[in-house]
């Protein structure tokens, strides 16, 4: 797989955010993709604090492979970007990204009739959203685990499923959770305090399990209407749900894709779960594998295969990069 990655910044008022372009072999202008990530600190391949599965940058060089332009970049205040990333709300985030489509619209090496957003989890929310207001319609949405859910009830609904598998959680951290449970109460009964509290704060920040967050941003992202984004998406979509994401679940993707008023493919993908890896096992929230180096579903990456296919886009077939 050939490709070139260089820098590419976008400048907001009174930071910067730095991010990564992935060119494909040749000359473009290129089919080009803004990758929008899910929720929490993470950088523009997708990790957090140097760890996590790179799922971004993996996705970026799977469609360099098939002749695809993508940029991704790192959220305000985190790695080269600048600003404070407790601090910002969920529509920051979404004022970010629009930034970055915009600067993409105009810049050479893009094809400005074949542009795309790609979202994951959170970032499909952000993806739906501004499809709707951008000046520059993007051509289609691919949406990979996208929901419909109110953040309030997942929240609830996976604080629910630690519970269920306390019992079962091996070594220290399952001795950990089980100890703060002991002292704090069931971690559902937990969730739904901190909601409660996180709607009388003004600002500041609030724990979710072991990571602190921006309140404002928890209650931008409670107070969405996502059934509301969706009717008002105007381009086609690729909805692509992993039948053992526990996260965002293909039952709400499903919903959607009916709820959708413009053209809409969707795919349920076989044992994927919400890091776009396959589990061959029962899908657990307190997953205790290494995922930092398993590979995309290959199913996933045969779907968005496909799909560019029938787009028109001349391309070799998807494989994992290494």
């Amino acid at each position: 797989m050939s490709f070139t990655e260089r820098d590419w910044n976008v400048a907001r008022s009174g930071f910067t955010l730095g991010g990564s372009l992935c060119l494909p072999a040749g000359d473009g202008p290129f089919p080009l993709v803004l990758l929008l990530q899910g929720s929490g600190k993470v950088d523009r391949d997708g990790n957090a604090g140097g760890r996590g599965a790179g799922l971004y940058l993996k996705l970026a060089r799977a469609l360099a492979g098939c002749g695809v332009a993508s940029y991704r970049y790192d959220k305000r205040g985190v790695g080269a970007s600048g600003s404070h990333f407790l601090s910002a709300g969920y529509r920051d985030l979404v004022n970010d990204a629009e930034a970055c489509w915009q600067a993409l619209t105009v810049a050479p090496f893009g094809n400005p009739a074949r542009m795309y957003m790609l979202g994951h989890s959170e970032g499909t929310a952000i993806a739906a959203q501004l499809s709707s207001r951008v000046a520059h319609l993007p051509r289609a949405l691919v949406q990979l685990c996208p929901f419909d859910d109110s953040a309030e009830t997942m929240l609830i609904n996976q604080a629910e499923g630690i519970e269920r598998e306390l019992p079962g959680v091996p070594g220290l951290l399952g001795f950990l959770l089980r100890l703060g449970r002991r002292f704090s109460g069931p971690y559902d009964r937990r969730m739904r305090r901190k909601l409660a509290h996180v709607r009388t704060l003004d600002g500041g920040t609030i724990r979710l399990g072991p990571a602190r967050v921006s309140a404002r941003w928890l209650r931008e992202l409670i107070d969405l209407d996502i059934n509301g984004l969706y009717r008002a998406v105007s381009c086609p979509m690729l909805l692509i749900a992993g039948e053992k994401d526990l996260q965002c679940t293909p039952e709400s993707a499903e919903r959607l894709a009916r709820l959708a008023h413009v053209p809409t493919e969707f795919h349920v993908v076989p044992n994927m779960v919400h890091h776009l890896s396959i589990c061959e096992g029962p899908p657990a929230l307190l997953d205790m594998r290494d995922i930092d180096a398993l590979p995309l579903a290959p199913e996933l990456l045969r779907l968005l295969q496909d799909w560019l296919t029938r787009e028109g886009i001349e391309a070799h077939a998807l494989a994992a990069p290494a």
